[in-house]
């Protein structure tokens, strides 16, 4: 027994060794995400941050190097709009399974907003292999949209006045939420078959905001509609997501977006006309045997696209070029969960389709990383490459900067400086 305790306990302190070495990334073309170009450098990895980047480092004795030579280093992606299914939350094992995906991506960090305040003690219990986890409350009005389904309606706080909202604010902040999502726009896309419904006023999302930043979390609405992002700016909201759908953007919501340093994330991929989308190879690698099978199927039954559908898509991909020429940032969300929009694949579609409007490899790959940690608030350690960073990082083959297709190639990743298996 004392010789079973004794090995136990030196296998411990190779296991702490282990975990706390330096890691040195040798060679890689080094993208770090600031708006610079890509270099050569050797970047180390000391406990969860970047220490050094340069050339002929001195590093720590045992470091363990990986030879990058002919790979592109970039930040981890974020994905700042997604929904999982609860059985995911089950355990460490369905954590992890669920969550994979995502950094076969290169996903480092995720806006999870299907839980409940309730709910997030247990999943920072569980100890596996995930991206970053942002874990978000939910706040709407009575019968408006997220509360459509059993589920949704329990796991979403419904308020009517800034009364309740500061009361219900109280409450939620106990759970220690890392962000606030508020249901804010009731608008049902123009379908006479499914009347609008009941949403937010501008005084109670505004008391909402008050209470998020005073606690110093950041908050990102459900908005569709010109009126609905100009109420969420003017209540002082952080980012809009879904974005404008029911018209163009006009000057005054820009003038509102900058004074009030509001983001915009479009979820283009779930507004995507599926009955046309046609995935490039790189892009069904990443999907299962059975989400390739249905993607064959939609497109073998040859659907129309829907009229109103066709036209908002054109509305969506304008409103993008517009808010970019105007200098508003935009970051990257995909709701997945949606049909058709499949984790980790959701965010490199998101981004493939920001090159269709404009975007240069880079500045997608920017709007993935640091926009995104600048949108949540984040900017000085996260989404970008530089000495205290956080090290979440991705290893690519090719040169994704300049050539999106090498995005997909993705071959190791690290969050929190640890490498994750992708297997």
């Amino acid at each position: 027994m004392r010789w079973l305790m004794a090995a136990a306990a030196l296998a411990g302190a190779n296991g702490a060794q282990a975990q706390e070495r330096a890691t040195l990334i040798h060679g890689a073309r080094v993208f770090d995400g600031t708006g610079a170009g890509a270099r050569q450098a050797d970047v180390l990895i000391e406990g969860d941050r970047i220490v050094r980047i340069g050339r002929k480092l001195r590093v720590p004795e045992g470091t363990a190097v990986i030879d990058a030579t002919g790979m592109t280093l970039i930040p981890g992606l974020h994905d700042l709009h997604i929904h999982t299914r609860r059985e995911a939350f089950a355990d460490a094992a369905s954590l992890h399974r669920f969550y994979l995906p995502y950094l076969r991506a290169g996903v480092t960090g995720i806006n999870e907003f299907s839980v409940s305040g309730e709910m997030m003690a247990g999943i920072r219990a569980l100890r596996a292999d995930t991206p970053r986890l942002t874990l978000a409350v939910r706040l709407g009005v009575p019968h408006g949209h997220g509360t459509e389904s059993q589920f949704t309606n329990a796991i979403t706080i419904q308020v009517t006045n800034p009364a309740e909202a500061h009361a219900a604010m109280a409450a939620a902040l106990v759970y220690q939420p890392d962000m606030v999502k508020v249901f804010a726009d009731g608008w049902r896309y123009g379908d006479p078959e499914r009347p609008d419904r009941p949403s937010i006023d501008e005084p109670t999302l505004a008391a909402i905001v008050e209470d998020a930043h005073r606690a110093g979390i950041k908050v990102m609405t459900h908005t569709v509609t010109l009126d609905g992002a100009k109420i969420a700016a003017r209540a002082g909201v952080d980012s809009v997501a879904h974005g404008v759908g029911d018209t163009l953007v006009d000057d005054e919501l820009i003038r509102l977006m900058k004074k009030h340093h509001m983001a915009y994330v479009a979820t283009l991929a779930t507004y995507e006309p599926l009955e046309a989308r046609v995935l490039a190879p790189e892009e069904l690698a990443l999907l299962t045997p059975e989400q390739r099978d249905r993607e064959t199927a939609r497109l073998a039954k040859g659907d129309a696209i829907a009229p109103y559908d066709s036209r908002r898509w054109e509305i969506m991909r304008e409103n993008i070029r517009r808010l970019k020429a105007a200098g508003i940032r935009i970051g990257v969300g995909t709701d997945t969960g949606i049909e058709g929009v499949y984790p980790g694949f959701g965010a490199l579609r998101e981004m493939r389709l920001l090159t269709e409007l404009g975007f240069t490899p880079a500045e997608a790959i920017e709007a993935g990383s640091s926009v995104s940690a600048d949108i949540m608030g984040r900017h000085k350690h996260e989404g970008v490459i530089r000495k205290g960073a956080q090290a979440d990082l991705v290893l690519t083959g090719g040169t994704p900067d300049l050539s999106f297709r090498d995005l997909y190639s993705v071959k190791r990743v690290w969050v929190a400086g640890r490498e994750v298996s992708l297997d």
